[in-house]
């Protein structure tokens, strides 16, 4: 049937904007296909910079935290070099080097590293003074690469049968070192026979001295060192992945017991640190070893990075990413989407109500906390306690559905906006000149109780202007039409004072009814109620025209209360909200005998009034169309209020 024609109760029906059916597809299978999207789009590598960002705001919410004791730095700055040249032509590095390490092994350091290269050959007499104080302590010398080129110290060092530690370091795109080299280890040809040395991560090598130290003065055996060229190193009992996070403890001046190198040569510092501790010596001021790292945002010495390493491992304190495969990753990111997903695009109907959206946007302003601020939440947890999840895949996901469920919500609670408006409009068609404002707004809100038509208890009231027809041939018709407008206003307004439902007016003839198209359980005193107002309202109306010269006016009312048949009763293309029954009827047939004026009521509306006694018998008559005699009842009428 075309919409224009359709029967005003189809308007009216609670049809949603979508169907049951429809809304456990959306709610249900939708979020399922979006997550399934979100898995295969949501990679770590498309997201890489992001959750590189994301790692970084976890250390920096996390805080420093204390690094080991036994970790000592010694700063090489600029001041160092010039407070150390005083009286020299030129900082010569090498001289003091031997004087620091011979100082830092009678001071009882169990291993020495140098984060720098060796490089080349310088006097002689120095170079010999520097290796001999190699040769007497135990010193791990850095490995440099320059142009994928490794390049070891001089052979004059190496003859000191030193440890060896390679220095080099990756960072990641975006020039923050977070990870350990995904290589650490590095393999140099040395001869021509093709025999190789390996040489491990440099603070790997630091850290299984001191682990040997502890063995060897607790009368154990040495623990196992395991380097191979892939996977994780082994030292005892630490496994050390490679390429994995470095779990920054601190950066400079947050924790590390730090001493400047020119102090340690002149003897003017306290090395009581350095006992039983590992000491790296390097420099604080070279552009070529500065890096960003996630703790801070400024740059900081490559020394940093190496001490952070050696602290993981002596604390065992290592970060563990989980789930490390993509796959797993990408499960944990359509597990959450989709749990984001049922909650956004749970379809709820009381959208629509007079707060709908606001409703809508606390619920997903709640669903971004839970979701979004629950997983930052989540995830900044499990980092304090060790563990690194994927952060920005699920939270872009779970963004993303929120977005596109908080988007399906919006279009179906405006859709349902226009139905409601639409519906209301109809409403205000049918009913806004029969109903008062209150009831208007009852049916509004629930207009379901108007949509079809059932048997329903009401009470039904005619009233008609006696003498209407004598008056009316002595006026002329606009007078006429003048007097019966003063006559409705004053009668309709007391209809809708009690809330009546004005049915019709057919010539001077008025129909209310209470109890339809708005159930009200107390109807019988609403209509009797009217029926005293109505004449109320006459007798002020009567004053005024008294006024005027005009004739009074007055009424005859009738009461019945029963059942009727209430609904839209006519055709497709017009029809109108009505009662029909043997009530409406008995209703006109008691209206009918009011020739004086009077107010009569059935027995069965005064057996329902709350104060029964209001209601004094009047006369027992027989009424066209019944078989039995029925006694009336007359209603005592008040004065008016406002009479004047």
């Amino acid at each position: 049937m075309n919409r224009a024609n359709a029967a005003p109760e189809a308007y009216l029906q609670d049809r949603p904007v979508l169907s049951k059916g429809q809304q456990r597809l959306i709610g249900l299978v939708l979020p399922l296909v979006l997550a399934g999207l979100a898995a295969v789009l949501a990679r770590p590598a498309w997201l890489a910079g992001l959750e590189r960002l994301s790692v970084d705001w976890r250390f920096r919410e996390r805080g420093s935290l204390e690094p080991s004791d036994r970790i000592v730095l010694v700063h090489l700055s600029e001041d160092d070099r010039r407070a150390l040249t005083e009286g020299e032509a030129q900082f010569n590095l090498r001289a003091h080097l031997a004087d620091a390490i011979d100082r830092l092994a009678n001071a009882g350091a169990v291993a020495i590293g140098t984060d720098f290269w060796l490089q080349g050959l310088g006097d002689p007499a120095i170079d010999a003074r520097l290796a001999e104080a190699i040769a007497g302590a135990n010193v791990v010398l850095g490995v440099a690469i320059s142009n994928n080129v490794s390049m070891r110290a001089a052979s004059v060092f190496l003859d000191a049968e030193p440890d060896e530690g390679c220095i080099a370091v990756r960072p990641d795109p975006d020039a923050v070192l977070r990870r350990l080299p995904e290589l650490p280890n590095l393999d140099l040809l040395v001869d021509t026979n093709g025999s190789t040395v390996r040489i491990p991560h440099f603070p790997f090598v630091l850290a299984y001295l001191l682990f040997a130290e502890d063995a060897y003065q607790a009368g154990r055996e040495p623990p196992a060192l395991e380097l191979p060229a892939r996977g994780a190193a082994r030292l005892g009992d630490r496994i050390v992945h490679y390429g994995t996070l470095v779990n920054y403890a601190a950066g400079p001046g947050e924790g590390f017991v730090t001493l400047d190198f020119a102090d340690l040569v002149q003897g003017t510092c306290d090395l009581a640190p350095v006992d039983g501790a590992i000491v790296i010596i390097g420099p604080t001021r070279s552009l070529e070893d500065q890096f960003a790292i996630p703790l801070s945002r400024r740059l900081v010495p490559g020394l940093y990075y190496h001490a952070n390493v050696i602290d993981m491992i002596l604390q065992d304190r290592f970060l563990a990413e989980w789930p490390g495969r993509p796959q797993d990753v990408a499960f944990l990111v359509a597990a959450l989407a989709v749990a984001a997903g049922w909650y956004a695009f749970h379809l709820r109907g009381w959208w629509t109500c007079c707060a709908g959206w606001l409703a809508l946007l606390v619920y997903f302003a709640a669903g971004a906390a839970v979701f979004v601020g629950g997983w930052c939440a989540t995830c900044h947890w499990a980092f304090k306690s060790g563990t690194v999840l994927p952060m920005t895949p699920p939270l872009v996901a779970m963004s993303a559905m929120l977005l596109c469920g908080l988007t399906t919500q919006l279009a179906v609670t405006i859709a349902s906006a226009r139905r409601l408006t639409q519906r209301n409009r109809q409403i205000e068609s049918l009913f806004g000149r029969n109903v008062s404002t209150q009831v208007l707004d009852a049916i509004k809100a629930d207009p379901g109780r108007i949509a079809r038509t059932e048997v329903r208890e009401v009470s039904v009231l005619f009233c008609d202007i006696r003498g209407f027809t004598a008056t009316s041939t002595r006026l002329a018709p606009e007078a006429v039409a003048e007097m019966l407008n003063e006559y409705f206003d004053a009668t309709t307004s007391a209809v809708f004072a009690h809330d009546g439902f004005l049915d019709k007016f057919v010539g001077d003839e008025l129909m209310a009814v209470f109890g339809a198209p708005l159930e009200q359980s107390d109807h019988a005193n609403r209509a009797a109620d009217a029926a005293v107002a109505i004449k109320q309202a006459l007798q002020v109306l009567n004053a005024r025209r008294a006024e005027r010269g005009l004739d009074p006016l007055d009424c005859g009312i009738g009461i019945h209360t029963g059942p009727v048949a209430a609904g839209h009763i006519g055709t497709a293309q017009r029809a109108n909200y009505t009662v029909v029954g043997d009530t409406v009827n008995m209703a006109a047939r008691i209206e009918s005998q009011t020739k004086a004026g009077e107010i009569l009521i059935s027995e069965a509306l005064r057996d329902k009034l709350a104060d029964p006694s209001r209601a004094v018998p009047w006369k027992t008559v027989e009424l066209r169309g019944s078989d039995r005699m029925h006694t009336l009842f007359e209603l005592r009428i008040a004065p008016p209020p406002n009479a004047r």
